[in-house]
């Protein structure tokens, strides 16, 4: 099936046989000194894209602003709080069901975003359609830890994706002796007063396209995987 975008006219999306429709979600928070605010949005996009692609699904504008509770107190950093996004995935999901898509499929690119799951499956366990598949590109990437912001892995996928955005000259490293749960408490200024958790020096293009592509296959598989359990289950029981 050929992949229908945000640009296609109500035409082409009415014709175009839509079984699954693909949403990023980034975010728009600091990111140290040497990436771009819009970060996560730059990545989702492009993955989103990709996968869109792949696997044949109606490719949504990626939401810009998600969850960053944790980067207050950075200039640049824009939130929702996790009610607001929550009822923004379901305002959506009713907007693509009515469009006689059966699957939404979420594709998170930001750490902070823990309302997803509590929101995908409230929404799937009570009859809600379509059905949300909840998929987050960083499990996808084996090489993560301790590079959880502004590290290693996303300095390299801007050097891959949009090089110009890198400001190399301010390139820092930093690894708290702290656990990721602890940004709970202190958040990222008081862990991280610049921003950065991992090892950014260490970036380059090209493993940020490997890394790419390593995310994006494993997002394929998944969502594959889901869609052929979600197929094989009976009708549902009307109680």
């Amino acid at each position: 099936m050929h992949m229908v975008g945000s640009e296609s006219t109500t035409y082409e999306i009415e014709e175009g046989n839509l079984a699954s429709a693909i949403l990023g979600i980034g975010s728009f928070e600091q990111h140290s000194h040497h990436l771009p605010v819009e970060t996560d949005f730059i990545i989702a996009e492009k993955v989103s894209r990709k996968v869109a692609e792949r696997i044949g699904a109606f490719y949504l504008n990626p939401l810009p602003y998600s969850v960053s509770l944790e980067h207050i107190g950075f200039a640049g950093t824009v939130l929702l709080k996790p009610e607001t996004l929550k009822r923004v995935i379901w305002d959506i999901a009713e907007s693509v069901a009515r469009w006689g898509v059966k699957y939404l499929v979420l594709l998170n690119f930001h750490g902070g975003n823990f309302i997803l799951n509590p929101t995908a499956r409230e929404w799937n366990m009570t009859g809600g359609a379509p059905k949300i598949i909840l998929l987050d590109f960083y499990n996808g990437i084996k090489d993560m830890a301790p590079n959880l912001h502004a590290g290693e892995v996303e300095t390299s996928l801007l050097l891959f994706l949009r090089p110009e955005s890198v400001r190399d000259k301010l390139l820092k490293d930093h690894v708290p002796d702290l656990p990721r749960s602890d940004l709970t408490h202190f958040g990222m200024k008081g862990i991280s007063p610049e921003g950065v958790w991992g090892y950014a020096s260490r970036a380059s293009a090209e493993k940020g396209r490997e890394w790419f592509y390593e995310g994006v296959s494993y997002l394929v598989e998944r969502y594959n995987r889901i869609i052929e359990k979600f197929q094989s289950l009976p009708p549902a029981i009307s109680i």
